[in-house]
């Protein structure tokens, strides 16, 4: 696999249409469990069909949309081989056909799987951060530079100038494929990143106060395994992207199978992620991050830099301390029972 001759295209091509089959097993799986979630609520006994006013829309729309594409480039992939090796006289020169419309068509949905994968990541990222914008700018900067790039390849690959038997790692073709692709597994990287990062901070901030020899609260570690899960998925697709970029990078008909598993990669993230990421979990940071702004708003009205002991704030009465601190707790009260999370006792000492 050190240059472009060293590996056929035929078998490159047949290599990744197995490879995707694979991939497609592992999404389809994902996407049972993300159906599942995304049209029941409560768990055990409990459990019921949502009502139609509480579907998630949009994330039902993403995940049909991207269940549609990764169906149809597994079935348009097996059409290609059925089609070179069966009814083409010359199975290499029907592969590197670019201008056929079988190749366009994975060209299109590879894109648009990858792309909607990385819009869904980055909302992941907006609502966890309580809905700022600044945190997702530069993800939404790459996002938007994968975006244009990802036009320029579709359409070098269609414009009449380019030239109809080449193959993905030729010249006219290679520096957006690329691009493309590089530029994915840095906003993945970096999207993760701030996304685990973020999840890791509240739980932290939230043992701050619970764990404070104030409170004690029975709380399973939801996030933690929310954190794994990101982390993992995340760290999935990012190597499929980076592993396509660096097969492109020496010139290796790898390409193929690389790309093929990064698409079906990109459903799988997805599907995981809205696994562990219901609504009443998105209300849970919507309203930590609320809580965070309004005790830090208090802390600055009270001259104090932190909550800390009753009697530690210079300068301030004991009973108007007393009122700062209880308003701490109950704002952290109100949202882990907001979000099913037992408080057992709520002791405040004099």
């Amino acid at each position: 696999m050190a240059g472009v001759d060293s590996w056929p295209i035929t078998a490159a091509q047949l290599s990744g249409t197995f490879c995707e089959a694979l991939f497609y097993g592992i999404y389809l799986v994902t996407f049972c469990s993300c159906v599942h979630t995304l049209s029941t609520t409560g768990g055990g006994q409990e459990e019921r069909w949502r009502r139609l006013s509480e579907i998630r829309w949009m994330m039902v729309s993403v995940t049909m949309a991207l269940f549609v594409i990764c169906t149809f480039d597994v079935g348009i992939g097996l059409w290609l081989n059925f089609h070179a090796f069966i009814y083409s006289s010359d199975p290499e020169q029907a592969f590197i056909h670019v201008a056929d419309w079988t190749t366009i068509c994975r060209a299109v949905s590879q894109v648009t799987a990858m792309i909607l994968g990385d819009t869904v990541l980055i909302y992941r990222c907006w609502i966890v951060y309580g809905r700022r914008w600044l945190v997702i700018t530069p993800s939404l900067i790459l996002l938007f530079g994968c975006v244009s790039v990802a036009v320029r390849l579709i359409d070098v690959w269609v414009e009449p100038s380019t030239q109809k038997t080449i193959v993905l790692n030729s010249n006219q073709l290679l520096a957006w494929v690329l691009a493309f692709f590089a530029i994915t597994a840095m906003q993945n990287i970096l999207t993760t990143s701030i996304l685990v990062w973020r999840i890791w901070r509240v739980e932290k901030e939230t043992e701050k106060y619970i764990y404070n020899g104030s409170i004690m609260v029975h709380q399973p570690r939801h996030l933690r395994r929310v954190m794994r899960v990101l982390a993992e998925s995340g760290a999935f697709y990012s190597a499929t992207a980076f592993t396509t970029f660096l097969v492109g990078v020496i010139r290796s008909n790898a390409v193929y199978p690389a790309s093929d598993m990064a698409l079906q990669a990109a459903g799988i993230a997805f599907n995981l992620i809205l696994v562990r990421s219901s609504a009443r979990r998105d209300q849970q940071f919507t309203v930590f991050d609320r809580n965070e702004r309004m005790v830090f708003a208090e802390q600055r009205s009270a001259g104090s830099a932190s909550l800390g002991p009753i009697d530690s704030v210079p300068g301030h009465s004991r009973g108007q301390d007393v009122e700062l601190y209880m308003k701490a707790v109950n704002n952290v009260d109100n949202t882990f029972q907001s979000t099913g999370v037992t408080v057992t006792k709520i002791v405040v000492t004099s």
